[in-house]
């Protein structure tokens, strides 16, 4: 019985938007049937049967109502029953002993201030004073300034209640907010992190089947057996190391999603600044004209700051395989000195087909990255060439000096 009336107020409660626990409105309520008993002992009205018994299912209607059919009732309704068995006891005050009468309209404040607002507590507070000035005028009532205490206190109460049930309801707001943004900032990065993943991995790709491409011009082209097999020998490495690279990006997707799925996924060391230089000689090998220039100590760099900067510089490689094709001459310069960073990737802008101003997926990605180190990004054309040009940690130097212990080296196309 006690479990489906549970079910039954939580149920109406949750459609009202109403975040009090059930006990709440079942408390107030078995409250004014008990002062109801109270004030009839008082007048000895239990026992002979007495008329003013009828104030016990008068005050019991309302909530059995809201209860059991899961309605809820204009506080106007909800409160007629409390009223009118208060006026039915005050019409015959106890002999010489205070009344709990008055605390009917006490709890029937705090009800409806606590769960419809504090005008219409306001106007039970009135109603209950109303009625404890007539009784008080009329049949005679000991103590009426404590009752009147009473229904202030009860409207007291009720906006207490009201008021920490909408700090809750905004306290939770804020918390769905927060998750929200938490939420779509954790897809976003996940986003960028497969679209550098995959891109990255077909740039690879593309490279080598450009590759087998020329080699199997060079077959057609051969005129020996022994130039003949040396093409062929080229295919089947280029093909090889595009199928290497495909079978390594499945792996890390098939991680990615594992990790996002359940986080049982192995964990694997993400690439830091130290990793460009491998990043450039992994696109080198692929068939990418790269020059690259590298000053200063990578290591040096936070983690996050590493990441970031290898991501950007993988987009950077990309889009030039993307935009520029494989011919395209790259230079890569990264310098490091102490806290700052700056890293710039060239390229010759393709003749005829210039490279849109607006940023796509992969700029926007980049920038987003730049804005989470708190570095600044530029990139754009410049004179005849593409720019990508990062400076982490302040304003970089102009140029790239060359102190000792720089690692200097050029990659040209096969």
């Amino acid at each position: 019985m006690l479990r489906w009336l549970r079910a039954g107020i939580e149920a109406n409660l949750d459609r009202h938007q109403i975040l009090y626990p059930w006990w709440v409105p079942l408390a107030s309520h078995l409250g004014q049937v008990a002062s109801v008993l109270v004030a009839l002992v008082l007048r000895d009205a239990l026992w002979p049967l007495d008329p003013l018994l009828i104030c016990v299912p008068l005050v019991m209607v309302t909530p059995l109502v809201q209860f059991t059919t899961n309605r809820w009732l204009p506080w106007w309704v909800d409160i007629s029953g409390s009223v009118l068995a208060a006026v039915l006891l005050l019409s015959r005050p106890p002999e010489g002993v205070l009344d709990l009468a008055p605390v009917l309209l006490a709890l029937a404040t705090a009800e409806i201030t606590a769960r419809d607002g504090l005008r219409e507590g306001l106007a039970v507070a009135a109603i209950g004073q109303a009625v404890v000035v007539a009784a008080a005028v009329g049949p005679g009532l000991a103590g009426a300034p404590l009752y009147t205490f009473e229904l202030l206190l009860g409207f007291v109460i009720g906006a207490m209640l009201l008021w920490q049930m909408r700090a809750l309801i905004a306290e939770r707001r804020a918390r769905e907010q927060a998750w929200d943004r938490a939420t779509t900032a954790e897809r976003e990065r996940i986003a960028r992190e497969i679209h550098d993943l995959v891109a990255h991995s077909l740039s690879i790709s593309l490279l080598q089947v450009t590759g087998a491409r020329r080699a199997l011009r060079d077959v057609r082209e051969a005129s020996g057996p022994e130039e003949t097999a040396e093409a062929v020998a080229e295919v089947d490495a280029a093909l090889a190391d595009a199928e290497q690279v495909g079978r390594r990006a499945m792996g890390d997707i098939r991680r990615a999603v594992s990790a996002m799925a359940d986080g049982t996924a192995e964990r694997h060391a993400l690439p830091t600044g130290s990793d460009i230089a491998a990043l450039v000689r992994q696109m080198a090998g692929a068939g990418l004209a790269v020059e690259y220039d590298e000053q200063g100590d990578p290591a040096a760099l936070p983690a996050a700051a590493g990441l970031g900067l290898y991501r950007i510089a993988q987009e950077s490689l990309t889009n030039v395989v993307k935009h520029a094709g494989a011919d395209a001459q790259v230079r890569v310069r990264f310098s490091v000195t102490g806290a700052r960073a700056r890293l710039r990737v060239t390229n010759p802008l393709p003749a005829g087909r210039p490279r849109p101003d607006e940023l796509g997926s992969g700029l926007a990605g980049m920038q987003a990255r730049a804005a989470q180190l708190g570095a600044r990004l530029d990139a754009g054309p410049t004179g005849g060439d593409w720019v990508v040009d990062v400076r982490l940690g302040g304003p970089a130097r102009s140029g790239f000096e060359l102190p000792c212990g720089h690692t200097l080296w050029k990659a040209e196309t096969a």
